[in-house]
């Protein structure tokens, strides 16, 4: 009887106490969700930080309840430090911020070109700190600008951007999202440059910060715009189109890509690669590095309009041949634009330290030169596993 009133009393006890102390209402907090990083004017404060932070009365517009204003809304501050920002932002925020949801960090070109030097350190120092953000960088123009945007498919910028990034890599594969803490470890690595996608307004204008934006058919939005190319943490070049989609290649970033090949005067085939793997190697001859590159690439014809008998194995194979030339091209002219700007974006420093770490650690401080100099190989091996519904394109009279 004594166990069972024991048991009665510590089940109140517990009844009493449980819940969650520490609970407060959406409309109680200021949930931060992105945040923009400028250069500012003032040298004495060189930062100007916009926090995007959700609006739940705006979010709730569809609902039956209403709704008031925007999903989100932008307070921008400057200051010393991005610590020093995140408290000086209470001057304008009226609730209390959190950043246990920052899901995309965006800085701006101008800050970029000057150096990210030890930006993140916060990121990774802070108790609370999360590294698994990603990161990108606002080209031609400001993190503050490009977050005032008023999406007209995504309820917010940042997923506007994530989700627009995120089908690039799978669609297409010219830029692959890269978290915080890769930042960091590029940044501090002796093998590896930094690169980071770029993302602009595709349509820039006064409405694209405005409601009426969303009263286009054809608004500003955001589009993938290049990758980023950097040098000792600073941004030296921007590399677009094939050149972008080459350091995805060679990095194994590719999900699903189309390649399109010329095959005669006008005519093009269109080949849609979906298998993509890459290896690199790293030797040393005669006290030189020697970087060789595999690649493989399984995809189908998606596309043409080239009179060739695609029934054919010899004209598939052929057609196999001019593909792998076509991207040995790419890549070399890639890796060729990366030796002149002495930025290893390929991380073939990181291999060769693997590979020849002896070698690595007498030489790791000449390795701008080095890579600038280095012989570079490759080897590139196309598949093509089928040619879609039809064999030959159809002939118009």
């Amino acid at each position: 009887m004594k166990s069972y009133l024991s048991l009665l009393w510590i089940t109140a006890l517990c009844l009493c106490v449980s819940g969650c102390s520490n609970y407060r209402e959406l409309n109680q907090i200021g949930v931060i969700i992105g945040m923009g990083i400028d250069e500012n004017k003032n040298s004495e404060e060189p930062y100007k930080v916009t926090y995007q932070i959700i609006n739940p009365s705006g979010l709730s517009q569809g609902s039956s309840s209403g709704g008031q204003g925007l999903p989100v809304i932008n307070y921008t501050v400057t200051a010393k430090t991005l610590v020093e920002a995140l408290k000086k932002a209470s001057v304008v925020i009226p609730r209390e911020h959190i950043t246990s949801h920052l899901s995309l960090i965006v800085v701006g070109e101008k800050l970029a070109r000057n150096g990210l030097s030890l930006l993140f350190d916060a990121l990774d120092r802070g108790k609370q700190a999360r590294t698994s953000i990603p990161v990108f960088i606002a080209r031609d123009g400001t993190a503050e600008k490009l977050l005032g945007v008023i999406e007209p498919f995504e309820v917010t910028p940042v997923k506007s951007i994530l989700s627009t990034s995120q089908n690039n890599q799978k669609m297409y594969g010219i830029v692959s999202n890269v978290q915080g803490y890769e930042v960091i470890s590029m940044l501090l690595s002796e093998g590896k440059d930094l690169s980071l996608p770029g993302i602009n307004i595709n349509k820039p204008s006064q409405k694209a910060e405005e409601a009426g934006n969303l009263d286009n058919t054809s608004p500003s939005a955001m589009q993938v715009k290049g990758l980023a190319m950097f040098r000792k943490g600073k941004l030296v070049r921007w590399l677009d189109g094939d050149e972008a989609r080459s350091v995805q290649l060679v990095t194994s970033e590719v999900k699903s890509t189309a390649l399109v090949f010329p095959c005669d005067i006008n005519e093009n085939i269109t080949v849609t690669a979906t298998g993509i793997k890459s290896k690199i190697k790293t030797k040393i001859r005669r006290g030189q590095p020697f970087i060789h590159t595999d690649l493989n690439v399984m995809g189908e014809i998606t596309e043409t309009s080239c009179q060739k008998d695609l029934s054919n194995p010899k004209v598939l194979k052929e057609l196999e041949k001019e593909v792998q030339n076509e991207i040995q091209k790419e890549i070399t002219k890639t890796i060729s634009i990366a030796q002149k700007e002495k930025a290893d974006i390929f991380g073939f420093g990181d291999s060769l330290s693997r590979t020849n770490p002896s070698y690595w650690r007498q030489h790791k401080q000449s390795w701008e030169s080095l890579f600038s100099n280095a012989k570079v190989s490759m080897n590139v091996n196309v598949t093509i596993v089928n040619t879609g519904m039809r064999t030959n394109p159809y002939e118009v009279n």
